[in-house]
């Protein structure tokens, strides 16, 4: 039995989870593949919750395919499209140093339509720019002016400029139930298909912090699309300028909206190298590429069914990629 077989045994046994899709490579060639599940048929087409994972995969993508045509730029003032601070740029946004962590949004007069101005209207928790706190509301806030940028609803925008060019037909936001496996993230049967997150479930399950549901089939054209540098959706060089990390001084490395590996980031464990980037996700979602290498990996489970403490999370997903790396350097 491999590491990664045991680790993924020990959490099934322990009733920390009931499903797992997990998927390793470098380049083309798959070096490990794991699909479990205790009450589902699952396989690589299985849509799980994608949370935070949401972030590189949507707006992300939108933002550098907007950078890319000139369409906006990183020091391009909010102000342009909301009434707020002078000095809040795009960049802030994408880094998360734009002065406000998270916030329950759920108030009772906020809507999808001017979730907006009620986010540019909280008081900041720090200075802008001065600190990396994560924020939730600030990827919400980039969606929307995503929005305006693009002229549409921010699923209508991920499945016109990142899916249909990468050719991937199982990501989306808010899917039917009836029609797709899904893995349920949530605590009751009626809530499968549901997105976790309470705030993007407030706004109708399409916000920029979360929403999207994938499978480990779309999520490794998406990962192939990464390791090429942005091909198929935006230049290298926009692709090379996302991948750097703009808060190396800061208690976290980030990149322009990609989660940058360095020594301080536990929860890919001693997987990646510095330098690999993606994201993760608090339903126990992961995607990184270590685009100088070929290394990627997806994990994909259902731990917040179990358990919605966030350090247990991310200790779910450390414990698995150390395993994933006894195997593969065993190889």
């Amino acid at each position: 039995m491999s590491y990664l077989e045991k680790e993924l045994q020990n959490l099934f046994d322990q009733k920390a989870i009931s499903n797992a899709c997990i998927r390793v490579g470098r380049y083309d060639k798959v070096l490990l593949e794991y699909m479990k599940s205790t009450n589902l048929e699952i396989d690589e087409y299985t849509l799980f919750d994608m949370a935070s994972v949401s972030k590189i995969f949507s707006v992300t993508q939108l933002a550098l395919i907007a950078l890319d045509r000139k369409m906006l730029a990183p020091d391009d003032k909010v102000c342009k499209f909301y009434d707020c601070d002078e000095e809040l740029e795009i960049r802030h946004l994408l880094t998360h140093t734009w002065g406000i962590g998270h916030k329950n949004l759920c108030q009772e007069n906020n809507t999808y339509e001017n979730i907006g101005e009620y986010i540019v209207s909280i008081p900041k928790d720090f200075p802008i720019g001065s600190r990396v706190k994560y924020s939730c509301p600030g990827f919400i806030l980039l969606g929307k002016i995503l929005e305006k940028v693009f002229g549409d609803r921010l699923d209508v925008l991920f499945q016109k400029y990142v899916a249909a060019p990468l050719g991937i037909t199982r990501t989306m936001y808010c899917p039917d139930v009836k029609r797709y496996t899904i893995v349920n993230a949530n605590n009751t049967e009626e809530e499968r298909g549901i997105v976790n997150d309470y705030n993007c479930k407030f706004l109708g399950g399409i916000a920029g912090n979360a929403g999207l549901f994938s499978c480990v089939a779309d999520l490794d054209v998406f990962a192939h699309t990464l390791l090429r540098c942005g091909e198929g959706l935006y230049s290298k060089e926009t692709f090379l300028m996302a991948a750097q990390n703009y808060t190396p001084e800061m208690t976290e490395s980030r990149g322009l909206g990609f989660v940058y590996v360095d020594s301080k980031y536990i929860r890919t464990g001693n997987l990646f190298p510095e330098g690999s980037i993606g994201h993760g996700g608090h339903t126990g979602q992961l995607l990184y590429v270590d685009y100088k290498s070929g290394l990627y990996a997806i994990i994909l489970t259902d731990v917040t069914k179990y358990n919605e403490n966030f350090k247990e999370v991310k200790y779910v997903l450390q414990g698995i990629s150390n395993a994933i790396k006894k195997d593969i350097s065993a190889c």
